[in-house]
């Protein structure tokens, strides 16, 4: 049988020795048909070298300038020849049996999007999130059903537990907003689901592993600032569209509400 080819991008930022450790977990990957694209965003540390004593045909590693995640994922998208596309933060892991369970899902006829289930890995704690089936209403619109998720628990916000057809990002030529500094990934999930037919399927298993507390200065920085969330919101007012129906109006000023806490709770935290 001919496997597709997955091509998995990951963004790397003086992250090297963190990076080498999760591609030794991605090529002993149950999954081989793989394409591993790393994009050093202009380290200061070395990581480059580090990366670049790494021999595997399967990775192709690439040296850009400073500017951002979304520039640096916007790089690889440009540079990928998969079937399906992956996006792994270099601080973060994954199962051996991320890539394959994940692609015999959105194998699936009719499926638009996989998203599996998250491990929030901290120092001492780890929580399994995402783990329970979050279903499309008979005859419910999208765009109230990704309102409900956004609502409920957040599943939609990330970009990097879920895979994506490269065909359609390659067809509309969607990329990451390079000049949004938080948000940039719901956006990018919201304006794919825009173009790509299909239900939203889930494989309620911890297969991705993110490490809470790597994130960057500036990403902490960054959801501290009222008017970055005031911009996620319009984006999501506009992407719900001006026909809104009562129930749909009602999920946009709750969410409102809940970015408001989140704000202020990140404010004071």
């Amino acid at each position: 049988m001919d496997l597709p080819l997955v091509s998995i991008i990951i963004p790397v930022y003086n992250t090297g020795l963190k990076a080498k450790k999760l591609l030794d977990r991605i090529l002993s990957s149950d999954y081989k048909k793989v394409e591993v694209i790393l994009v050093d965003d202009g380290s200061g540390d070395g990581s480059y070298e580090i990366l670049e004593s790494i021999k595997d045909k399967k990775i192709r590693l690439f040296s850009k300038k400073n500017e951002g995640p979304s520039a640096a994922r916007n790089f690889g998208i440009e540079r990928a020849t998969g079937d399906y596309l992956l996006f792994i933060d270099s601080d973060d892991d994954v199962e051996r049996s991320f890539i394959g369970k994940m692609v015999n899902k959105v194998k699936i006829s009719d499926t638009a999007l996989v998203s599996s289930g998250i491990v929030y890995k901290r120092k001492n704690t780890a929580e399994e999130l995402y783990m329970q089936s979050f279903e499309r209403g008979r005859g419910e619109s999208l765009e109230k059903y990704v309102l409900r998720s956004l609502l409920a628990d957040g599943r939609m916000y990330p970009a990097f537990n879920k895979i994506f057809d490269a065909s359609i990002i390659r067809k509309y030529n969607l990329r990451f907003d390079e000049k949004m500094d938080y948000g940039e990934d719901t956006k990018f999930v919201l304006d794919y689901l825009k173009k790509k037919d299909g239900e939203i399927r889930f494989i309620l298993e911890p297969l991705y592993i993110y490490n809470v507390g790597t994130e960057t200065s500036t990403a902490a920085k960054a959801v501290g600032v009222w008017s970055n969330w005031q911009k996620c919101y319009r984006n999501l007012k506009k992407w719900v569209g001006k026909k809104n129906s009562f129930s749909e109006k009602v999920l946009l000023k709750l969410i409102y509400l809940k970015w408001r806490a989140s704000w202020l709770k990140a404010r004071i935290s």
